[in-house]
């Protein structure tokens, strides 16, 4: 069981409209997993849409019926990430803004309204700007890399698979997984392990130990890392890859920057 935070209101309105609001909440980051009606009483279960993601989150609400026009709110956010421990306070946030958004009524029209307006007249824009669940038509290119440091939220070194899509930069494993946008990035470059060792601010971000496993002068300055510069939410970051299985790591490379590049400009 992830870090959870629970809290328990009375809301002014009926039952079924608060379980139609809780339904049609941000349907762009969360999607329904369970569902469950009882005499007076429900309960609905939502998933943050990439589940394994640093920030993956799970929010269980159950409704049950006080009288005709009032109902009981039990709103629990649970972190459900096998990466990160500290929630950082987005379960009381979740919290929050569900019982703002049961209470708020013009709030809660437009949110049922807007992914069916998503939907008809840009799912272009939709797909690559508010969703990063990616479909196998959006991959461009897919390599094998251990991320090596600077995504804060990751807080150890992995081996896992780096993809670009027409979205952002991927980095999964079987489970966790985290996303950078290209509207977030700010440069990328190709390095080596004396490149970074020369460099203060990407030797920072890796963690300890990883350039110690290049013994060899030529280890040393093999160019097999990737730097991504990119803006986070405590300014700039940059997130390091290391490619793995690669006949030609360096060719790899320069095609995944080079497409990168052209990607963060369309």
């Amino acid at each position: 069981m992830g870090k959870y935070s629970e809290e328990t209101r009375s809301i002014d309105l009926p039952r079924s409209l608060c379980e139609e609001r809780v339904l049609a909440f941000d349907q762009t980051k969360y999607e329904l997993k369970n569902k469950r009606n009882e005499a007076n009483e429900s309960l609905i279960v939502l998933h943050s849409k990439i589940v394994f993601s640093a920030n993956g989150q799970r929010i269980a609400i159950s409704l049950k019926e006080a009288d005709d026009n009032k109902t009981e709110v039990s709103v629990r956010s649970e972190l459900i990430s096998n990466v990160q421990i500290n929630d950082r306070g987005m379960n009381k946030k979740n919290i929050s803004v569900m019982f703002g958004y049961l209470s708020d009524e013009k709030t809660a029209v437009q949110n049922q309204v807007q992914p069916k307006e998503a939907d008809s007249c840009s799912p272009k824009v939709k797909k690559k700007f508010f969703s990063f669940a990616k479909i196998k038509s959006d991959l461009e290119m897919s390599m094998m890399a251990s991320y090596l440091g600077g995504y804060r939220e990751f807080e150890k070194s992995i081996k896992g698979t780096l993809e670009i899509h027409a979205a952002g930069i991927d980095f999964a494993v079987l489970g966790p997984k985290f996303t950078i946008p290209f509207m977030e990035i700010q440069a990328i470059t190709i390095a080596s392990d004396r490149d970074i060792m020369g460099n203060p601010v990407w030797q920072a971000a890796c963690f300890k130990n990883e350039l110690n496993k290049s013994v060899t002068d030529q280890e040393k300055v093999k160019m097999n890392k990737l730097v991504v510069e990119y803006q986070s939410e405590l300014g700039l970051a940059h997130c390091i890859f290391r490619a793995e299985s690669s006949f030609e790591v360096e060719k790899s490379l320069l095609k995944a920057q080079g497409l990168i590049e052209k990607l963060m400009t369309e």
